[in-house]
């Protein structure tokens, strides 16, 4: 027998059901900030991210020469596809608002929260440079989780890139990327391992004071008061102040600083409040993305929602939706009544109503086990009654059986 491959699912009409509900309050949150659904190609071609997204991204991709000697990949996330498509077109009118719910394909090794597979839920804002963008789509992603039944469960950690690029300056770091790629990995790896791959670009004393900001975790205000003097702090506070009028609180954590090359600016990831998990969601401002395709500088702030990790913390917390399968109607057919009860159902199923029939002969009694075992909430038993403008129903919820006129169905 054939298996599925390592890091990947199957997913059975239960199982679809309750994702299919998580899904359309994702979206719809979306849709209700004001944002329009996208689609995207599956498969790009690998420069697109050796170039955008750097090298790490590269060694995880599914990656191969095509039959035209193209080197094509998977997508393994979704920013410098949409950062072509709005190069692409010079008609949008700026604030650009999208959101997409792609699959993508990463070849990392699976485990608990990593899968090979995966939906991610996207959401970006083309066009402005203010800090009213960040705090809109920060406000976005945390409304998602809310919606979600996940309020207090998570904790939204923001961070700047560009303070944490002037304090590393000023403890003389040259490479501020390869620094950045060693903070971003910090939470998974031991301390002694990250101050010994930070002595490489730090000394021993600048590499103390430099663990010491990184757990400076707080309330904006507390955290800032601690810092050297900066024109980002007026920016932080004000997203702070923002996001207090969405009903939102964050806390800045400096050692969030998110390990793809493209950030420019604020940062943020979503963590577990309890801390089993990897991050819920993550994103940030990325305002040199779009100009690399040939069109003007285009600031850009965006997020990815991945479902795995979603999924988890959703069903720890006894929120991810039921699995089953159901249906609104169940049509069975005494024999020789078939062409009615196909137009019975037809007309039902014009009308919104989710109708299974029966495709076989089976006696009555089967076929109400059936029903039973599909969920159906009600049978439309199709026989005799018929020739009187007549059915029977069975609620299956209540068990209470009867006659009722064909005209009161329809």
């Amino acid at each position: 027998m054939i298996q599925r491959l390592r890091g990947f699912r199957d997913m059975y009409p239960e199982y679809m059901r309750a994702r299919r509900i998580v899904f359309n309050k994702i979206c719809d949150v979306a849709r209700s900030f004001g944002f329009h659904e996208i689609d995207a190609p599956s498969l790009e071609l690998l420069d697109l991210f050796r170039v955008k997204s750097g090298e790490e991204i590269v060694k995880q991709t599914f990656s191969f020469v095509d039959k035209g000697g193209r080197e094509v990949t998977l997508i393994p996330e979704l920013t410098p596809t949409v950062s072509r498509m709005i190069a692409a077109r010079k008609d949008l009118v700026k604030p650009v608002k999208w959101f997409s719910f792609p699959k993508m394909w990463r070849y990392e090794e699976p485990q608990s929260g990593r899968l090979r597979e995966f939906y991610q839920f996207n959401a970006d804002i083309f066009g402005i440079s203010n800090i009213y963008a960040d705090a809109e789509i920060i406000a976005l992603a945390m409304e998602i989780l809310d919606t979600l039944g996940l309020q207090d469960k998570y904790v939204m950690r923001v961070s700047d890139r560009v303070l944490m690029e002037e304090l590393l300056r000023k403890l003389r770091v040259e490479n501020i990327e390869g620094a950045f790629r060693i903070i971003d990995k910090r939470d998974k790896i031991p301390e002694e391992v990250f101050r010994e791959e930070m002595l490489k670009y730090l000394s021993s004393e600048a590499v103390e004071y430099l663990s010491e900001i990184l757990e400076m975790k707080g309330d904006i205000d507390t955290v800032l008061d601690k810092l050297p003097e900066s024109e980002r702090t007026a920016t932080l506070l004000e997203l702070k102040d923002l996001l207090s009028e969405y009903g939102k609180s964050v806390m800045l954590d400096l050692s969030i600083v998110r390990g793809l090359a493209y950030y420019t600016g604020i940062v943020f990831e979503a963590h577990d409040a309890r801390g089993e998990f990897r991050a819920i969601l993550g994103g940030g401002r990325y305002d040199g993305v779009v100009e690399l395709f040939g069109a003007q500088h285009t600031p850009a702030v965006g997020f990815g929602l991945g479902d795995v990790v979603l999924e988890l913390i959703m069903r720890r917390e006894g929120v991810w939706p039921e699995e089953k399968i159901d249906v609104d109607y169940f049509v069975a057919i005494v024999p020789g009544f078939r062409k009615e009860a196909i137009k019975i159902a037809t007309k039902l199923r014009r009308k919104g109503y989710r109708v299974d029939i029966e495709l076989q002969d089976r006696s009555l009694s089967k076929q109400m086990k059936y029903a039973n075992k599909i969920n159906a909430k009600h049978v439309i038993i199709i026989g005799e009654e018929i020739k009187r403008g007549a059915v029977v129903v069975k609620n299956m919820g209540s068990g209470e059986q009867r006659e009722v006129k064909l005209e009161e169905i329809l």
